[in-house]
């Protein structure tokens, strides 16, 4: 044999050897521990949702009249109620039409079981500055498990700032140019949130909001910076002046 095809033979060899090796330290990783995918290994599921330690005392089989009754007892939504010559409170669709609300992702899809387990209430101050928000967010919208979803936040962040900003606007409408939202803290569901929206600013078409949301506890979940535009051409979004008259 040549010393090419015998230094060939051993490199053959060497490589045959450590295939072997690969192929049995996969059947041992695979025999000795259970891969994300195997549906017998423990997954997030309704199970840890519903049986979540940190809301164990929350049922999910509350009365509306309970969850009311819940609400109407924070002290923020006592103190806004009885401030009424600063505060006026209205649904949180106030001014939108029933047509809208059909097919609106917040009003329509999100008002179902388990997803905002109330229909959110809105306190808007009379120099229409500032509206605070009351949700109460139900088990169906979790990112990570007992955990509200990142964009469910986002969600409501871009249709509560809009309020204070369409307020301040022509013909009471724009469009969002952007959102920019800090997590802080999780948001866990089954639980009651508070948003406070405030305008900073406005320089004509233009609307700068910021906001914060909390839990009762006074924890600063997150907070969110948004600029409105109306847009230069009047006709391309509907004149709310009227619907959303206070």
């Amino acid at each position: 044999m040549s010393f090419g095809k015998s230094v060939a033979a051993k490199y053959f060899l060497f490589g045959g050897i450590c295939s072997l090796l690969g192929a049995g330290s996969t059947l041992y990783l695979t025999r000795e521990r259970k891969f994300i995918n195997d549906p017998s290994s423990e997954q997030p599921s309704d199970k840890a949702l519903l049986q979540y330690p940190m809301r164990k005392f929350e049922s999910r089989y509350k009365s509306t009249k309970e969850l009311e009754k819940e609400l109407g007892e924070l002290k923020i939504v006592k103190e806004l109620r009885k401030d009424q010559n600063k505060w006026k409170e209205l649904p949180f669709s106030y001014g939108i039409n029933e047509k809208h609300k059909s097919t609106s992702f917040v009003h329509s899809t999100l008002n179902e079981p388990d997803h905002l387990l109330l229909p959110p209430i809105m306190f808007v101050e009379k120099e229409k500055k500032e509206v605070v928000y009351i949700f109460y967010i139900g088990q169906k919208l979790c990112g990570h498990p007992g955990i509200t979803h990142g964009g469910v936040q986002a969600i409501l962040y871009d249709e509560a700032m809009a309020r204070p900003a369409f307020l301040n606007l022509p013909r009471n409408s724009a469009f969002t140019a952007y959102l920019n939202i800090n997590y802080k803290s999780p948001a866990f569901v089954n639980q009651i949130l508070i948003m406070k929206c405030k305008l900073e600013e406005t320089d004509g078409r233009k609307a700068l909001v910021t906001a914060s949301l909390e839990n009762t506890d006074n924890t600063i979940i997150s907070t969110a910076e948004s600029l409105f535009v109306a847009p230069r051409q009047a006709e391309l979004i509907p004149d709310r002046s009227k619907d959303f008259d206070l």
